[in-house]
C-alpha cells in the first residue's frame, strides 16, 4: 500500500511538472509573434505622431496597444479621438471596456452611461453596455456572504472506536480490558455550519480576500467523553498568480487557526497556514491542490492526562481531481498524505490516503428544486507510526490499515433545503490488536443553503 501510494504521488508531481513543461514550450513558440505586433506597434505609432488628428491612424493604434496589453496608450489614443470628435459612441464603448479591464470600474461606468444617451447609438453596442453595466455593478458590490447549515442525528455500532476484543497487550504482554473500554454504540446529535465570505479587491488582476469559518458540535447519548465543539475560521487572498502553469488557474495562500473542546474541556488548538490551488485543465477536468502547514497543541485535563504529548507539527499535501463524464455523472479521485510530529514519538505518524467517489444525479418529476444525487465513495488509508508505544508493546511499532466506504443520498425539497442520508462502513487492521476495529454508522440529516 505505502508503494502504491507514494508511486501515485510520484506520478502527480512528474503530471504537474509536464503540464508546466508543455506551457512553457508553448510560451517558447510565441516569440516570433510577438515581434510582429512589435514592429506593427511601432509603425502605428509613428504614423500617429506624423498625423495626430486622423481618427483611422488613432483607432488602429489603440487596437494594437490593446493586443500588446498597454491598456495605458489605448486610453489615451482613445480619448484624444473624443476630443476632436466627441459624438463616437463606439469609442466610449472601447474606453468604458478598456477602464473596466483596469479596476477603474466608476471611470468606465460615466463611459458606458454616456453610450446610452447617445441616439446614435447601434442596439448591438446597447446590448453590450448593458452587459459591462451589470458586471459592473456586481464587482462594486464588493462583498458576499454565503454558507450552509447541516443538523441531524449519526447511529455508530461502534462510537468510540474501541477493539473488536477485550484481549489486547499492555506493556508487551496479554491484557484483557475492561468491559467500559471495548466498543459502544451509541448516537448523537450533530450540527455542522459553514460561513463564507469573498472581498473583491477591485484590481486589475480581480483578486479576492476569501475568508470561512467552521462549526462543528455533536452531543452522545451515552459516551459523553466524545461530545465535542469543533471551530475554524481561514483567510487568504485568491488570485491569478499562477496563470502561466494552466490558464485560469488560480491560488490562494492562507492562513487558519481551529480549536477543539472534549467534553466541554479545552483539548487542542492550532495555528497554520497554507496554499490552495485550483487548476481548471478542461471544461470537464478540474484539480485542486492544497499543501498546508499547522502547529498542534495538546492541553492535559483531569481526563486526558498525557494528552499534551500529541502535541507537534502536521504537514500535509492534498489532491483532488473531478471529471464530468456526463450531464449526470461525475468521478472524483483524492489523493493525500501527511505527516504528524510529537513531543513523544509512538505518537508521531505518516498518514496515505487514496479514494474515489462517483456521483450520479438523478431527476426526479415530484421535486421541481432541482436533481437529487447519489454517491458512493471508496477509500484506503495507512498510518505508520515513528516508534513503539512502551505502555502496548515496546518492541512493535503500530502500522494501521483501513478501508471504508460510504453511500450518500442528496435529496433537495425545496431551493434551499436538501434531505441527507449517509451509510458508511470502515475496517481497521493494525499491527497491535488494541487498535484493529470496525464499524458502520448511518446519518440522517437535513441541510439548508443561504
Amino acid at each position: 500500500m505505502h508503494l502504491t501510494v507514494a508511486r501515485a504521488l510520484r506520478l502527480l508531481a512528474l503530471l504537474f511538472v509536464g503540464l508546466t513543461i508543455s506551457w512553457s514550450v508553448a510560451a517558447q513558440q510565441a516569440p516570433t509573434a510577438d515581434a510582429d505586433l512589435d514592429a506593427e506597434y511601432d509603425k502605428a505609432f509613428q504614423e500617429l505622431f506624423r498625423d495626430p488628428g486622423n481618427l483611422d491612424k488613432s483607432f488602429r493604434f489603440a487596437e494594437l496597444a490593446v493586443r500588446k496589453g498597454n491598456f495605458e496608450a489605448a486610453i489615451s489614443a482613445l480619448e484624444r479621438m473624443l476630443l476632436i470628435n466627441p459624438d463616437l459612441p463606439r469609442v466610449r464603448l472601447e474606453l468604458g471596456v478598456l477602464y473596466f479591464r483596469i479596476g477603474s470600474y466608476a471611470i468606465a461606468r460615466s463611459y458606458l452611461t454616456r453610450v446610452l444617451q447617445s441616439p446614435d447609438a447601434p442596439q448591438e453596442v446597447q446590448d453590450r453596455v448593458q452587459v459591462f453595466l451589470a458586471e459592473i455593478d456586481s464587482r462594486l458590490t464588493r462583498g458576499s456572504l454565503s454558507g450552509s447549515v447541516f443538523f441531524g442525528a449519526r447511529f455508530s455500532d461502534n462510537a468510540n472506536a474501541g477493539p473488536n476484543s477485550p484481549n489486547v497487550l499492555a506493556n508487551g504482554v496479554a491484557a484483557t480490558l475492561g468491559d467500559e473500554f471495548t466498543n459502544k454504540s451509541d448516537r448523537n446529535y450533530f450540527v455542522s455550519a459553514q460561513l463564507n465570505h469573498s472581498y473583491d479587491l477591485l484590481t486589475q488582476r480581480s483578486e479576492v480576500v476569501e475568508s470561512s469559518g467552521t462549526l462543528y458540535a455533536s452531543e452522545q447519548d451515552r459516551q459523553k467523553q466524545l461530545d465535542i465543539v469543533f471551530l475554524e475560521a481561514q483567510t487568504g487572498i485568491r488570485g491569478p498568480f499562477l496563470q502561466n502553469t494552466v490558464p485560469g488557474t488560480t491560488l490562494k495562500p492562507y492562513v487558519l487557526g481551529n480549536m477543539v473542546y472534549l467534553q466541554d474541556a479545552w483539548y487542542q488548538f492550532s495555528v497554520g497556514f497554507g496554499a490552495n490551488m485550483v487548476l481548471p485543465f478542461t471544461q470537464r477536468l478540474r484539480g485542486t491542490i492544497n499543501l498546508e502547514r499547522k502547529s498542534e497543541h495538546f492541553r492535559n485535563n483531569s481526563e486526558r492526562l498525557n494528552a499534551s504529548q500529541q502535541t507537534g507539527v502536521e504537514n500535509s499535501i492534498r489532491t483532488n481531481a473531478t471529471y464530468v463524464l456526463t450531464e449526470t455523472q461525475q468521478v472524483a479521485f483524492r489523493l493525500s498524505a501527511a505527516s504528524q510530529a510529537a513531543k513523544e514519538t509512538f505518537n508521531a505518524f505518516r498518514e496515505y490516503k487514496v479514494g474515489t467517489t462517483f456521483t450520479q444525479l438523478v431527476a426526479i418529476e415530484a421535486l421541481d428544486a432541482g436533481p437529487a444525487s447519489f454517491s458512493v465513495s471508496i477509500e484506503r488509508s495507512l498510518s505508520k507510526y515513528n516508534s513503539p508505544n512502551p505502555t502496548v508493546d515496546p518492541n512493535r511499532k503500530r502500522q494501521d490499515q483501513e478501508w471504508s466506504w460510504s453511500l450518500t443520498g442528496a435529496v433537495p425539497v425545496t431551493k434551499n433545503w436538501t434531505i441527507v442520508s449517509t451509510f458508511q462502513r470502515s475496517t481497521i487492521d493494525s499491527t497491535l490488536p488494541n487498535f484493529e476495529n470496525h464499524s458502520a454508522a448511518i446519518t440522517l440529516g437535513a441541510s439548508r443553503r443561504f
